[in-house]
C-alpha cells in the first residue's frame, strides 16, 4: 500500500492506507475554506479486508478518535472508496486510516497521514492611523488570522481622491508578535499639498479568505504645518505575558489590583494571565449575569472533575458555543477521561465551554441543546493596548514640585484603572512604585517632597483586563 496522498480542487483531498508502522515525518500541512471534506482511499486486498477505519485527532495527537468505519459486510462495503468528514469548528485535524480494527479500538502511538486546517473566516484587521505632529501619516496595524502570511498583506495610500494606490511605506517587514498576530508599523510623509489621504490593508489567508480595513486622515494645507525632524516611530508593544498554569472550572482570580498613591518601593507584580470580569458589554447576548474568564493565550486548560460518575463512562466531551449559547459545537474529546482538557482556540472572541459525559447507553449521550448553560465562559484577547508616551514636566502650579506624567493608551477592553506607573533613578536598577492603578485620563500628577532629586525615568504600563501590557519609559526634563 503507498503513503502518499494529493491534493484535489474544491477541497477534496486524498489519503491512501499506509501500514501501522506509521510515517517517517509529519505531513504536509493542507489549508481549505471548506468544512466538508472527501477523503477517497483505496484498498489492494479487499479479500483480506475486513473494514476499513477513519480516525480522526482535534487536538494535534493528543487524542484520537473513530471517525468512520466502512465494513465489507455492509452495503457497498468498501466499495464506498471514500469517507466524508464535516467539520464542527475551524482548526487543524490530523487524519489516519487502518484497516480491519474492531468498534472503537483505537491503537496506541498513531501518525497522522494527513493534516489539513480548516479556516472558514477572513482575516481580522485591527487598523490604526493618526496624523503625527508635523503632519506625516503614522500607521500602526494588527492582523489576527491563523494562516496569515506576511506575504499576503498588502499596506496601500491615496494621496489624493484623483490619485492611484501605492504602497504605504513599512518600517521593516512585518512581524508576528505571537502566532497568529501580524503587526505592521509605519509612517508617510506628503511632499506635497494633500489635504485627504486614504489608507488601505488587504489581508488573504492561507484558505484564501480575503478582508480589507480603509481609513482616511484629513490634512491642514502644507503652509500650516511644522518642520520637525523626520525620525522612525518606536515599537511600544512588548511580548506577551506568559500563561500560568490551567484555568479551574469554574476559576477565580479576584478583583483588579488596588494601591495606595504614596511613593515607596516596591516589587513589580506578576501579571496574571487569567482576569475575571462580569459580562458588562454583552456583545454576542450573553446570559444574563455571568462571569467571563479572560485570557490573552490561545492556549489553556480546563479542569473538570469526574467524581459524581461510575464506572460505566465511555468518553468526556468538550462542546462549545461562540454566539451566547444559540448553537454549540463539539470542540474536542478526553478519551483518556483524565483532567485536564487542553483546549486551543483560534481567534480572539468570547466562548462558552460545556463538557458532556458520555456512557455505554447511547440513548443518554445527548449533545448541549440550543441555550443551555455554559459551564465556564472564556474571552480571548491577545491584542496589545495601544500605548504613546507624552512628555514628561515639571510644575509648581499647586504650590509643590511635581511631575505631570502625560500618556495616550487605547484598548477596547481596559478596565477602570488599567494604567500602571513606576520610577526609576539614575543609581539604581529597580523599578519603584509610583501608582499601579491609575485611570486612563492621559495625566497623572505626582507630587515630590522639596529639593527632590529630577533625575528619574518614569514607565507607563497600559494592561487590558486580559493581562496584555503595553509599556514605554519616559524621561524627565532636567
Amino acid at each position: 500500500m503507498s503513503g502518499n496522498f494529493q491534493r484535489l480542487i474544491f477541497g477534496l483531498f486524498v489519503i491512501l492506507l499506509t501500514t501501522p508502522a506509521g510515517i517517517a515525518q509529519m505531513p504536509r500541512l493542507y489549508t481549505t475554506a471548506s468544512r466538508h471534506i472527501t477523503l477517497p482511499y483505496s484498498v489492494d486486498n479487499k479479500g483480506g479486508t475486513s473494514n476499513v477505519t477513519l480516525l480522526v485527532s482535534m487536538n494535534r495527537g493528543n487524542t484520537w478518535k473513530q471517525h468512520i468505519q466502512h465494513r465489507s459486510d455492509e452495503p457497498d462495503g468498501l466499495d464506498k472508496q471514500a469517507f466524508r468528514f464535516k467539520a464542527h469548528r475551524d482548526g487543524e485535524f490530523w487524519f489516519c486510516t487502518r484497516t480491519n480494527l474492531q468498534k472503537h479500538v483505537v491503537p496506541l502511538d498513531l501518525k497522522p497521514e494527513l493534516r489539513i486546517y480548516i479556516d472558514t473566516k477572513p482575516p481580522q484587521i485591527q487598523l490604526r492611523t493618526e496624523r503625527g505632529s508635523n503632519s506625516e501619516v503614522l500607521l500602526n496595524c494588527q492582523i489576527a488570522d491563523p494562516t496569515i502570511s506576511a506575504n499576503n498583506v498588502q499596506v496601500q495610500l491615496k494621496a489624493s481622491p484623483e490619485s492611484d494606490w501605492e504602497s504605504f511605506p513599512l518600517e521593516g517587514k512585518p512581524v508576528f508578535v505571537r502566532p497568529g498576530i501580524l503587526q505592521l508599523q509605519g509612517r508617510w510623509l506628503p511632499v506635497t499639498d494633500t489635504r485627504v489621504v486614504q489608507i488601505r490593508v488587504q489581508a488573504e489567508d492561507a484558505a484564501k479568505n480575503k478582508h480589507a480595513e480603509q481609513q482616511q486622515i484629513f490634512l491642514p494645507p502644507l503652509n500650516l504645518r511644522r518642520t520637525e525632524n523626520y525620525k522612525p516611530i518606536q515599537n511600544p508593544y512588548t511580548g506577551p505575558v506568559p500563561h500560568e498554569g490551567a484555568v479551574r472550572w469554574p476559576a477565580d482570580t479576584g478583583p483588579d489590583i488596588q494601591t495606595s498613591e504614596d511613593i515607596h518601593s516596591v516589587a513589580t507584580p506578576a501579571e496574571s494571565a487569567a482576569a475575571e470580569t462580569t459580562a458588562n458589554v454583552n456583545t454576542i447576548g450573553l446570559p444574563a449575569n455571568v462571569k467571563v474568564h479572560q485570557l490573552n493565550q490561545s492556549q489553556f486548560k480546563l479542569e473538570y472533575n469526574l467524581d459524581d460518575f461510575g464506572a460505566t463512562i465511555s468518553e468526556v466531551q468538550l462542546w462549545a458555543t461562540a454566539d451566547g449559547g444559540k448553537t454549540w459545537e463539539q470542540w474536542g474529546v478526553d478519551i483518556d477521561k483524565q483532567s485536564p482538557f487542553e483546549v486551543e482556540i483560534e481567534r480572539e472572541g468570547t466562548y462558552g465551554f460545556k463538557t458532556i459525559v458520555t456512557s455505554m447507553d447511547p440513548s443518554s449521550n445527548t449533545p448541549p441543546l440550543p441555550n443551555s448553560t455554559a459551564d465556564i465562559w472564556i474571552k480571548l484577547d491577545t491584542t496589545m493596548p495601544n500605548l504613546q508616551p507624552g512628555i514628561a514636566s515639571h510644575s509648581i502650579e499647586a504650590g509643590i514640585p511635581e511631575v505631570l506624567i502625560r500618556w495616550t493608551a487605547t484598548d477596547d477592553n481596559f478596565g477602570k484603572r488599567p494604567i500602571r506607573l513606576h520610577y526609576q533613578t539614575a543609581n539604581d536598577a529597580t523599578w519603584h512604585e509610583i501608582s499601579l492603578a491609575v485611570p486612563n485620563t492621559g495625566i497623572y500628577r505626582w507630587n515630590l517632597a522639596p529639593n527632590s532629586s529630577v533625575d528619574w525615568k518614569v514607565k507607563v504600563e497600559a494592561i487590558d483586563q486580559a493581562g496584555n501590557v503595553a509599556k514605554t519609559i519616559v524621561s524627565l526634563p532636567n
